[in-house]
């Protein structure tokens, strides 16, 4: 699968793809290679709206040399005046507390994950009486990971999904996208303060490789008819992220991400924003896959 740069640019929510620290941009050895868009769909251009999908990420050094991983996409219901608002701070606001968290040494389990979700929550609450608005306008899914030298922790509201390598390079997705009655229907974090959605898995061990996705790419990246990731869409992205060398290649191919998201090929199977989020680690310079 080729990348297409797309010379007219993108239109994309400024800031989507921002980070808080990137450990190869501080002069450290480079441990985790991430590349993560954000884009508008066709149906949102013609709509006149602009993208409501939100990816964040941040690479966290710890004390040992080694380093931390964190991870979140948000879609913003369509029905919803506030979406895209909604999924930037979803994410900001998710990516900000852990981070935090790791620097104080806080302890990430199912607990944490769940308190995470219910900080989310209030902010979003707090945005939209602030506002004078209804809570539901401010509807968005919020999926996400925090990946530690020896644990990985998930969670997820609503559609979309987390995929992992195994280890063996075969991608299982963590949990089926949440779905209602009908197909383009999902459950959103502000639907109930109890967070009964809300799904969390930690695992005591190492993760290499993991990619994060919104509904607009659950056609191309899952197959519904087996439940499984469709393996060649992202063996396909993978392969060309493993053989970045340097921050340099990396931005390069970030941007040919976006380019590629916004292609004839894609917008040919989806009309939706899309989101990805791609991420390989390294160890002691090396590709772990």
């Amino acid at each position: 699968m080729a990348f297409i740069i797309n010379e007219n640019g993108i239109e994309q929510k400024p800031g989507h793809t921002n980070k808080i620290a990137t450990a190869n941009r501080l002069g450290r050895s480079m441990i985790w290679k991430v590349i993560a868009q954000s884009v508008i769909g066709s149906s949102h251009v013609a709509g006149g709206r602009g993208c409501e999908d939100a990816v964040r990420y941040c690479q966290v050094p710890l004390p040992d040399g080694d380093e931390a991983l964190i991870g979140f996409v948000s879609d913003g219901a369509g029905s919803a005046a506030h979406a895209a608002e909604a999924s930037t701070l979803a994410v900001n606001q998710s990516v900000q507390i852990v981070h935090n968290w790791i620097i104080a040494g806080k302890e990430i389990d199912d607990i944490a994950l769940m308190e995470l979700a219910e900080q989310v929550y209030d902010k979003l609450d707090q945005v939209a009486q602030k506002k004078e608005a209804a809570l539901n306008e401010f509807s968005c899914t919020l999926l996400g990971f925090v990946l530690l030298p020896q644990k990985a922790c998930f969670m997820q509201i609503g559609d979309g999904a987390i995929a992992r390598n195994d280890g063996s390079g075969y991608f299982t997705h963590l949990w089926w996208p949440h779905n209602g009655e009908y197909q383009n229907t999902t459950a959103f974090l502000i639907d109930d303060p109890s967070l009964k959605n809300l799904k969390t898995k930690v695992i005591d061990e190492s993760i290499a490789e993991v990619a994060l996705f919104t509904d607009g790419l659950q056609m191309l990246a899952l197959n519904n008819e087996t439940e499984t990731v469709h393996q060649p869409f992202l063996n396909d992205l993978f392969k060309v992220l493993r053989m970045t060398e340097n921050a340099a290649h990396i931005d390069i191919l970030n941007n040919r991400l976006a380019g590629y998201l916004a292609s004839d090929t894609i917008n040919s199977r989806t009309d939706d924003d899309k989101t990805l989020l791609l991420a390989t680690r390294l160890k002691n310079g090396k590709q772990v896959v």
